[in-house]
């Protein structure tokens, strides 16, 4: 099978995942508020086995490590479509869903690392970040179509979170097919269960701090717009489809950003933009003349924070510049998900009692300067003429 059809059934999987996820982001957190009514205390507590499976991703990885990539893919994809049947199955029953949502979980972070590696061992070396703008904004365009099938289909009053966990498991099964017809001999071979290398060391660095900062964004992030300005499923789907329409346009251009520029500027450039969306969006009742603007401000900082998440992609373009081989780099990006839940594990925990106690604004006072550390330890980075020479000279 031909490199151009390779990439056609990467992005097609793309973009089913991606629909699958869109439906999900969209309707969790409103299933979790509508259905248990949690506090954001124990919001924050449910992250923990909710994210448990990513810092285990490395064992599963482990296990499975004589599957080709792409056939990691089609078992990530797989365990999370039984995920959401399993959800929809166990209803309101609180253990039950916790246990079924570590499922999904699970299928969730071993495909993060596949695709990935996909995108990079099917791209070149001169438009690696090239190669991931695109893979982004494929699956933004998958984030679309779900927050729009949320957005249009569900009742604002009486949403039907069944509806739409079945239909993100079908979705993440067609993904799965579709990644079983893959075949990339590139890449195909079996992977080290373990990569720890003082040489990746800023790699992992950067992985840690962007667990933390990830994990503030997708527990509380959402939690502030449901929980401080009552917003709907729908309401969340359709900041999900702004955003993702935007991402379109932007994901690419963070990618040849990235080749041009290299992976130093646009990460550092990151942790700065990022800081100042966190302070925009614990302060937007404060800063703002009333609650309408407040709510506009926070529903700005949420698009601008996911949009965002595009430039993460630096630290794996810089990984595929320092990896000395694919294998290197598929377990080396699969030990970057596993370290940066570490932080995500653990974060939302103390970020929902400091919620509690001193109120939500202090968590993003507290994310803002995680922000600038993430600018700090970027700084480390070679700039892009100093990493060529560096790899030549190797």
């Amino acid at each position: 099978m031909s490199h151009r059809s390779q990439m056609l059934l990467l992005f097609c999987a793309v973009v089913s995942f991606a629909i699958a996820m869109g439906i999900h982001e969209s309707v969790f957190n409103n299933y979790l508020w509508d259905t248990f009514g949690l506090s954001a205390g124990q919001r924050g507590w449910l992250e923990f086995p909710r994210e448990l499976p990513g810092f285990l991703v490395v064992v599963f990885a482990g296990l499975l490590c004589m599957l080709a990539v792409s056939h990691l893919g089609m078992v990530g994809t797989m365990t999370f479509a039984a995920g959401m049947v399993g959800i929809v199955l166990v209803g309101e029953r609180f253990w039950p869903m916790v246990g079924m949502m570590m499922v999904a979980s699970a299928g969730l972070h071993l495909v993060q690392p596949t695709v990935s590696s996909l995108a990079l061992g099917l791209s070149g070396d001169s438009h690696r970040g090239r190669r991931m703008g695109q893979v982004g904004a494929v699956g933004t365009l998958g984030t679309v179509i779900g927050a729009g099938f949320v957005w249009f289909v569900f009742d604002k009053t009486a949403p039907e979170y069944a509806l739409g966990f079945a239909c993100a498991g079908g979705m993440a099964a067609l993904a799965a097919v579709i990644y079983s017809l893959m075949h990339v001999p590139d890449i195909r071979r079996p992977r080290a269960r373990l990569v720890l290398h003082r040489r990746y060391s800023l790699y992992y660095a950067l992985e840690a701090l962007f667990g933390a900062r990830k994990q503030i964004f997708i527990t509380f992030g959402v939690w502030v717009l449901i929980d401080v300005y009552g917003q709907p499923a729908t309401g969340i789907a359709q900041l999900l489809i702004i955003a993702a329409l935007i991402g379109t346009v932007f994901k690419p251009l963070v990618g040849i950003a990235i080749d041009h520029f290299g992976e130093h500027t646009v990460m550092v450039l990151d942790g700065i933009l990022l800081a100042a969306v966190c302070l925009g969006y614990g302060y937007a009742m404060r800063i703002a003349p009333d609650a309408k603007t407040a709510l506009t401000i926070a529903r700005v900082c949420f698009i601008c924070d996911n949009l965002l998440f595009a430039l993460g992609t630096g630290r794996e373009v810089y990984l595929s510049r320092i990896a000395t081989s694919a294998e290197d780099l598929t377990s080396t990006l699969t030990l970057g998900v596993s370290i940066n839940h570490i932080a995500s594990m653990t974060i939302p925990a103390v970020a929902g009692a400091v919620w509690e106690r001193f109120g939500y604004e202090r968590v993003f006072l507290a994310a803002a300067f995680l922000a600038l550390a993430i600018s700090a330890t970027a700084i480390r980075v070679p700039r892009k003429g100093a990493l060529q020479k560096t790899s030549a000279e190797a």
